[in-house]
């Protein structure tokens, strides 16, 4: 009997052991091909380190205010910046926040389905000290500072350092060099 339980043991643990190597190569096809949400919560974790790495030198007061403007907030990814911290000031997001109020904003993020506000938040903005952050397809032609963008399963960044310095937004060394394009 001892050894007939023995057997049943080393059955057992062959069999989890199978199942675990087909869970494991299951998990891996699926995380190569990431899905939607998690690529917005990518992008998210991007603004986020925006914020960190950007000077907004107009910017004095206690919070970072992050405005989405329209209804796109990559699937409520943007929501979970809510109160974090960046260069000591809290982070607030807003969202759905009107033309007239981005002034009021020290970021600005316009999603891809939003794209079609883009320009006409450029224009508002002028040279005004909100960063203007898109992942649209065309968010440096239509007057974004930084771009997301998602191509071949990765999340990267392009920035338009022409439009930062008409805005006087000083963007870290660190975070050109790690950009997929600086415009000049």
């Amino acid at each position: 009997m001892n050894m007939h339980l023995q057997f049943l043991l080393t059955a057992v643990r062959f069999l989890a052991r199978s199942l675990c190597g087909l869970i494991g190569t299951f998990a891996l096809t699926v995380s190569a091909q990431p899905d939607m949400q998690t690529a917005d919560r990518i992008k998210a974790a991007y603004v986020y380190n925006f914020a960190k790495f950007v000077e907004m030198s107009g910017t004095d007061d206690k919070a970072i205010r992050l405005c989405v403007m329209g209804k796109d907030d990559l699937n409520g990814a943007m929501l979970s910046l809510n109160r974090r911290m960046a260069q000591g000031r809290e982070i607030l997001v807003r969202k759905d926040v009107p033309m007239d109020q981005i002034k009021d904003c020290a970021m600005a993020f316009i999603g891809e389905s939003d794209a079609r506000l883009l320009s006409a938040a450029a224009r508002q903005l002028g040279n005004s000290q909100v960063l203007l952050v898109s992942d649209a397809r065309q968010a440096m032609d239509l007057g974004a500072h930084l771009s997301l963008i998602f191509s071949d399963d990765r999340v990267e960044f392009d920035v338009n350092l022409l439009n930062l310095q008409k805005s006087n937004i000083k963007a870290s060394s660190q975070m050109l060099k790690l950009a997929r394009a600086v415009i000049r």
